[in-house]
């Protein structure tokens, strides 16, 4: 009994920071030599294949709108060490696992063990930080340096250390976290400026001048600067953020969970039960706050009023300090309590993680790599058969040389016109009685509907972060889920509006068709109320008129409009032109027009969809029928930031 004593004694909290920092390491390092390359990491990759270091900062940093420390870094580690996914990935999981260790020991210096072995914990196990760690990008590395640096100045302005190798750290790891991301720049910026406020009067004219030496150490960067600032903002592609950007937010980084959410109360609850005012710190408070906070209102409103640059990966540098608001509160409690909080941490966190946002599921396989690899087994499958492949070029040839594929199927990339995606599919559907397609999430949604003029079924569909793989036949017809279709048959027009029976017509065939004279704007339109579909925020609508047209078409467009409380909130068409490919008088052309509805913003009320026809250009054409589909689309395409 009294060695089982002795082997109990040596149990400590460093004891449960260890395994916190073991945890960390295999959620990173886990098959750690299967991770791809992300599109981001490509980019920067195909940047560092310059000769010269002028060139590197001329073509590989000015025209990409980050700061140039990672790239510059990326330039000479591929140099020394290769360019395989793990060595380029490397350093950031190693920033990463740091990270773990710096937000311990910052949330003891300010707190007590209990709240930094809490902070680690989350920091350690959550999917936001592990992700962001094994991307080699400035994420993993930049809240290394920044959390570095916040040590190094809470030791100066709390007085506690060596002040000389304090100071000296400090303006050593502020600057490079200027020179890591603008984000990580702005928020070294707001810790700098809060020292101001919080060191002691005898320390301020001497961190005055360790401020000053890391603006003076910035002036190289400030040309590349000036030029990311004429391109007009960091992330000019991404799109307003809106209210709900805080509250999604929030919940992407604890993993959509009830279960997580749960144990942050439960938390927070435990904290508010032992509350001691004594110990409690409103400046301490404030401190993390505006931390916290300040760089995401920043982001968000200069996202509404300038340049959109919010993302969740900007906010990565400033989200540790949250532990600290949503914890801080808490005691010091003893090593067993603090090992059972860790345990629930990392146990609720991994278990979300793998299961819940099955991450190592969806992050580890690349849809780039994956379009070829199935097309690969088509291939195999129907040797004679065409395909087409919808992705980056770049990344694509990169593929193509690694996995030492022959180039044997039709490449698209984003300039293709609609009017050349239509005739390419068109020129494809004779004497084949299959067709592959492999796409990333930025191909022209109308491409599968289009195929499936010719072939009408798909025989598989393949899903994956950011890209799809399908197989089309014209084997049978593939069961689908129609919302509504009109033949202008009197049977069958009741459920549209604006229909004329004087205007429906017949033909040689005993059809009905439905005839649009240069005088008459708007078709027969239908409506209906979004809520009453049965349909997932991923899958797609697709809409499509089968028309005969005269000749010389022009300002014809097939409409879509989605309103809330008669407020229109989204609205796209097809040009009718952009499908016509013969010069045949009165050619009878199908006409599609597809919504993507991951793409579209459906939070809002009482959404109603309209559809119709608009005949701007007064043309004179027939209707022969109108079909309005639910097509399923990729759950997963942008399952690493959203809620599957």
């Amino acid at each position: 009994m009294l060695k089982t004593s002795k082997n109990y004694s040596h149990f400590s909290n460093q004891t449960i920071l260890i395994l916190i920092l073991l945890v960390a390491t295999i959620l990173r390092f886990y098959n750690f030599t299967e991770i791809p390359f992300t599109h981001d990491e490509f980019s920067a990759l195909f940047r560092t294949y310059f000769n010269s270091f002028s060139d590197l900062i001329e073509y590989g940093v000015k025209v990409d709108g980050h700061p140039a420390g990672v790239q510059v870094f990326l330039y000479y580690w591929t140099k020394a060490f290769g360019e395989a996914e793990w060595v380029v990935k490397l350093p950031f999981m190693i920033s990463g696992i740091l990270a773990v260790f710096m937000i311990y020991k910052i949330g003891k210096l300010w707190y007590n063990e209990t709240v930094g072995l809490i902070a680690a914990a989350f920091l350690a196990s959550l999917q936001y930080s592990v992700m962001y760690s094994q991307i080699a990008r400035p994420y993993g590395s930049g809240i290394f340096l920044i959390l570095a640096m916040v040590w190094f100045w809470s030791l100066i302005v709390k007085n506690k250390g060596n002040f000389i190798r304090d100071i000296v750290l400090y303006v050593i790891f502020a600057s490079l976290s200027t020179y890591n991301h603008y984000f990580s720049f702005l928020l070294a910026v707001i810790v700098a400026i809060t020292g101001f406020f919080v060191i002691e009067k005898k320390l301020l004219l001497k961190y005055l001048i360790a401020n000053i030496c890391i603006a003076l150490l910035y002036i190289p960067h400030i040309n590349i600067l000036v030029a990311h600032l004429r391109m007009g903002g960091v992330e000019g592609w991404l799109g307003k953020p809106d209210s709900s950007f805080f509250g999604n937010y929030l919940a992407y980084i604890f993993h959509f969970s009830y279960f997580s959410l749960g144990l942050i109360i439960a938390l927070i609850t435990l904290g508010i039960a032992k509350f001691r005012t004594q110990t409690f710190s409103l400046k301490r408070f404030i401190i993390f706050l505006i931390w916290f906070l300040l760089p995401m209102l920043i982001g968000y409103f200069y996202s509404i009023y300038g340049n959109a640059v919010l993302q969740y990966s900007v906010l990565i540098f400033s989200f540790p300090f949250l532990f600290f608001i949503l914890f801080g509160h808490l005691k010091d409690m003893n090593k067993y309590v603090n090992l059972i909080i860790v345990f629930c941490i990392l146990s609720v966190n991994t278990i979300t993680l793998i299961y819940g946002r099955n991450h190592y599921e969806i992050f580890y396989e690349s849809s780039y790599k994956k379009i070829l690899t199935d097309y690969v087994e088509y291939k195999d499958l129907h040797p004679n058969s065409p395909g087409i492949i919808s992705s980056n070029q770049k990344i694509t040839n990169y593929y193509l040389k690694h996995l030492d594929i022959d180039k044997d199927f039709v490449f698209i990339d984003k300039e293709l016109s609609r009017y050349e995606l239509v005739k390419l599919i068109s020129s494809l559907t004779e004497n084949n009685d299959y067709l592959y397609l492999g796409c990333t999430s930025h191909i022209d949604p109308i491409t599968v509907p289009l195929i499936m003029d010719n072939f009408s079924k798909i025989e598989t569909q393949n899903n994956f972060f950011a890209g799809t793989t399908y197989i089309f036949s014209k084997n049978g017809n593939v069961q689908q889920n129609i919302i509504t279709e009109i033949d202008f048959s009197n049977n069958n027009a009741i459920a549209w509006q604006g229909v004329d029976p004087n205007n429906i017509i017949t033909d040689n065939l005993n059809n009905s068709l439905y005839s649009i004279k240069d005088y008459m704007e708007w078709s027969p339109s239908y409506s209906i109320d979004f809520d009453e579909l049965n349909i997932s925020k991923y899958d797609f609508i697709d809409i499509s008129t089968q028309t005969i047209l005269g000749e010389n078409v022009k300002d014809l467009f097939l409409v879509a409009s989605f309103e809330s409380n008669d407020k229109n909130i989204y609205y796209t068409t097809s040009n009718f032109s952009d499908f016509i490919i013969s010069d045949t008088k009165d050619n009878q052309t199908n006409i599609h027009l597809s919504l993507k509805l991951s793409d579209i913003n459906l939070n809002y009320d009482n959404i109603i969809i309209k559809i119709y026809v608009w005949n701007r250009g007064k043309n004179n054409f027939l209707i022969d029928d109108f079909k309005i589909t639910i097509r399923d689309g990729n759950p997963i395409i942008y399952s690493l930031t959203n809620k599957t």
